[in-house]
């Protein structure tokens, strides 16, 4: 695909990333999602002289993170998908931290994003889930390089068991989704990631 449009959006933050013509197009505000998501995307693309008619795809963000967030920019993306004929997918945020270091051809990932009252949503090869610092460190064996933007939340309880860990903060940016035009076919659909603290999954088409 060579024109796609990402749509990301956490409570106060919208954030939209354009691939068009071989460039890339992007802003980022922290804005208020539900009230000035259509309205900053509509003055984004009139800007930058953007053919919607010409977007061969579009991608959201499928969680995990704010329930309010993620389901006001899925409900844009499926509208707009649907009103331009266009297929749609949903990435993860788990799938977008992993991506930044595959090049390293690292085996053993944790992935620690966080959530609310002190909880952290976490990934590691074998599950995914929610749950306190203290029992997502007792997840994390000493051969795994720690990712994500919750690492600070769990390292007191480690006990110097991880050998490597990396901060990463902006992964929230669209321009990040724009990594996943595989995951756009007729056939995707976009969907939520529900993560409980009993690491159930549903409705998502999480990849590994």
């Amino acid at each position: 695909m060579k024109n796609i449009m990402a749509i990301s959006a956490c409570l106060k933050r919208c954030s939209l990333a354009i691939s068009y013509d071989n460039q890339l197009y992007e802003i980022n505000e922290n804005i208020d999602a539900a009230a000035n998501l259509v309205w900053l995307a509509d003055n984004f693309v009139k800007s930058k002289n953007i053919d919607l008619g010409n977007i061969d795809g579009i991608i959201t963000t499928s969680g995990p993170g704010s329930f309010t967030g993620i389901r006001v920019a899925q409900s844009f993306a499926k509208g707009l998908a649907l009103s331009l004929g266009l297929p749609a997918a949903s990435a993860s945020y788990f799938d977008i931290i992993e991506s930044f270091h595959q090049a390293e051809n690292f085996h053993d990932i944790g992935v620690v994003i966080k959530s609310e009252k002190n909880q952290i949503y976490y990934k590691t090869n074998e599950e995914m889930g929610v749950s306190d610092p203290m029992s997502v460190s007792s997840k994390m064996n000493g051969k795994i390089v720690l990712m994500g933007d919750a690492i600070e939340m769990i390292v007191p309880h480690l006990k110097n068991k991880i050998p490597n860990v990396i901060h990463i903060t902006d992964f929230r940016d669209a321009k990040y989704l724009l990594n996943f035009p595989h995951y756009i076919t007729r056939e995707s659909r976009i969907h939520p990631l529900y993560i409980t603290n009993t690491n159930y999954c549903s409705k998502s088409n999480f990849q590994s």
